[in-house]
């Protein structure tokens, strides 16, 4: 029996391993792509339901899900590249190389990054018109936030974690982001609408 046990064991952790390999090797940019819209769409679920559970919204609204998922694919397809082109114009992972890449991210990678989160969406929304003030406004806000989380966990990542587990662990931190973002997005008015609704009253 204990003989059965361990060759059914050992089978699943071969088989494990091979799944892994295609995941995080072959297969990366799939991986990473899919990984964070699922992500995006899990987060605006969670996001979603609490706006109900508060009486703000009476029921999930699914084309805003589909906006959420296909703005966390195309994050998810920039943020994969961004971390091969990192690693290769700044190589290591010494104490001052990983600072200079933590810095790099935050100041330059990131604002890029909310450019093809709210502009994906804009696009699908049919309102690029007002992505410039949506960039500026609820932007500004969800950048200024991620300053007090991204730059300790991006030192772990790039110091700790090799290439193709990044965008995955990047995922996981920035859950609460996935959540986050939504809320700023269709929950925050801009001062244009602030105004243009008071004008009206």
């Amino acid at each position: 029996m204990a003989a059965i046990v361990n060759s059914l064991v050992r089978r699943a952790l071969r088989k494990s391993a091979v799944i892994g390999s295609n995941l995080f090797g072959k297969h990366l940019l799939l991986t990473n792509a899919t990984f964070s819209m699922a992500m995006g769409v899990a987060g605006d679920l969670v996001q979603q339901h609490y706006e109900i559970l508060r009486g703000k919204e009476e029921e999930v609204k699914p084309v805003r899900t589909v906006h959420m998922g296909a703005a966390g694919l195309t994050t998810g397809v920039v943020s994969h590249y961004w971390y091969i082109i990192i690693d290769i114009f700044i190589p290591g992972s010494s104490f001052r190389t990983v600072v200079k890449k933590v810095l790099y991210d935050q100041i330059l990678f990131s604002p890029i990054n909310l450019f093809v989160y709210f502009g994906t969406v804009a696009i699908l929304e049919r309102s690029l018109k007002q992505l410039k003030e949506e960039l500026m406004e609820k932007g500004l806000k969800i950048y200024t936030a991620e300053w007090i989380i991204w730059p300790p966990a991006q030192f772990v990542n790039f110091y700790l974690l090799p290439l193709r587990y990044r965008v995955f662990f990047d995922n996981f931190i920035s859950f609460g982001f996935d959540i986050y973002s939504p809320y700023v997005k269709y929950r925050c008015k801009l001062k244009s609408e602030i105004e243009s609704n008071e004008i009206e009253k």
